[in-house]
């Protein structure tokens, strides 16, 4: 084995996890597929059957041995067409442990106990590099590649270079493999190779939105060029099943691919955040744009749309303020109705804002929405020991939804344009701002170095206390 391969190699198989580690502590921030986390668990299992001597003296001759063994395995080439769910599973789990598998491994671990965050992502650097080294790419490896460019975020910031280069790197893979592209069979028969691709594609799509709102990048996978059809609002224990048990699944879904049993399932989020970043790139587009022509009747058919989006989704998206009133309430499908509603309020921000610059006429809908996108990020706040789970992503949604919201908030402070209550929004009243404004430096001054973003937020917290 070439140098610089067997030293990644062995990076990677020291830095294994114990049998008994909690290697999935991290799912729910990112919402973990079922599938993934099957194959983690298969895995982890499988590596301590076949080589568990090897992992326990950690001796660099013996992990070499078993990564030649994963080399070997990397090289077979995956097969995913007329496939079932269980088989194509299969190439990456039990015997089959290839260096994409093990890369699964690190992206939702913290890595042993002291670990330095930096190490995880080396961890699942190397091992799609290694993946590289033995096949041009598959969805697997592009889920990776997907993850890494989350992970980063999370440890230097959504501005950072890294992140910005990781997310360019899984764009690369993701169009190189064709999954940009496709359109609606007649007769589509979901596997959960195909629908994991669908799922992939749209999730970095979305992600693509992210980042470019939060930064003002062009963005690198515009809607123009992305036909990928949805996926279906299936659970993935369906996919697993025998061929009739996922036929009676799809059959259950409604016209408009949703099911309609009132749960929130993996795809059920991915579904709808892709069709709201649809919407979001329109806008961002028009926002970037150097010679935008745009007319205020355009820009209100686009934000039309992104009312009319939202209002087909089916109840299991939808947050109401008494969720949180219920102790018992699964938090991860509270806090996904929660991400769904600030997503969709970032697009009604900025449509208002582009008519403000077209010039029309200020009707106070932009405070309102404003007054929303705080409140709503501010939950996560006042309620933290819930929302526990998803501490990783507090310092993103401060600065992607609160802090531009809580601008608008601060200069109606500065310049009111209503007296007592909002016509428009009982709750909404000068008293009520300065309470939100207050929360909302306590939550800013909450994220301090070496946390990501940290920077942004003590910025945005002078801002808002200097107003």
């Amino acid at each position: 084995m070439p140098f610089p391969l067997r030293e990644m190699c062995l990076i990677v198989l020291r830095n294994l996890p114990k049998l008994n580690d909690d290697v999935l502590a991290h799912r729910l921030h990112c919402r973990a597929d079922d599938w993934i986390i099957t194959c983690v668990k298969r895995t982890i299992e499988a590596m301590y059957v076949c080589w568990g001597e090897h992992l326990d003296s950690r001796d660099d001759m013996q992990l070499e041995e078993m990564g030649l063994a994963i080399c070997n395995n990397t090289a077979r080439p995956v097969h995913d067409v007329n496939i079932g769910g269980a088989e194509w599973m299969d190439q990456f789990s039990g015997s089959n442990i290839r260096w994409e598998s093990l890369g699964l491994i690190w992206t939702y671990w913290d890595g042993s106990p002291g670990s330095n965050p930096q190490n995880i992502v080396s961890c699942l650097g190397y091992c799609i590099e290694l993946t590289r080294h033995f096949t041009t790419g598959n969805d697997v490896l592009l889920y990776l590649c997907y993850r890494r460019a989350t992970i980063e975020s999370l440890i230097t910031g959504d501005a950072g270079l890294l992140c910005w280069r990781y997310h360019a790197d899984t764009v690369s893979l993701m169009t190189f493999l064709g999954l940009h592209a496709g359109f609606e069979k007649p007769n589509y028969v979901p596997t959960l190779s195909t629908e994991n691709k669908r799922r992939i594609a749209a999730r970095v799509f979305t992600v693509d939105k992210v980042l470019v709102s939060f930064t003002g990048r062009p963005p690198l996978l515009g809607r123009r060029y992305f036909s990928t059809p949805l996926p279906l609002d299936i659970r993935d224990e369906e996919l697993l099943a025998d061929q009739e048990t996922l036929t009676r699944a799809v059959q259950a879904l409604d016209e408009n691919g949703w099911n309609r049993d009132g749960e929130l399932h993996d795809a059920t989020l991915t579904r709808a955040r892709v069709q709201i970043a649809v919407i979001k790139d329109e806008m961002l587009e028009i926002a970037l744009e150097n010679s935008s022509k745009v007319s205020i009747n355009t820009l209100l058919e686009v934000k039309a749309r992104a009312e009319r989006t939202v209002d087909q989704f089916p109840q299991s998206l939808i947050y109401r303020t008494e969720d949180l009133s219920d102790p018992d309430a699964d938090i991860e499908t509270i806090y996904a109705r929660i991400l769904v509603r600030l997503e969709h309020l970032q697009n009604l921000f900025f449509a208002e804002r582009l008519l403000l610059r077209l010039g029309r006429v200020d009707d106070s809908r932009l405070l309102v929405i404003s007054f929303e996108m705080v409140t709503l990020t501010l939950v996560f706040w006042t309620h933290q020991d819930r929302f526990a789970g998803v501490r990783r992503d507090f310092e993103w949604l401060l600065m992607a939804y609160a802090a531009p919201g809580g601008g608008i908030l601060c200069l109606e402070l500065l310049r009111p344009t209503f007296h007592g209550t909002h016509p428009d929004c009982p709750k909404l009243s000068r008293s009520a701002i300065i309470q939100k404004l207050s929360l909302l430096i306590g939550f800013l001054d909450w994220v301090r170095p070496p946390a990501p973003n940290a920077d942004l937020c003590a910025d945005c917290k002078a801002v808002i206390q200097d107003s």
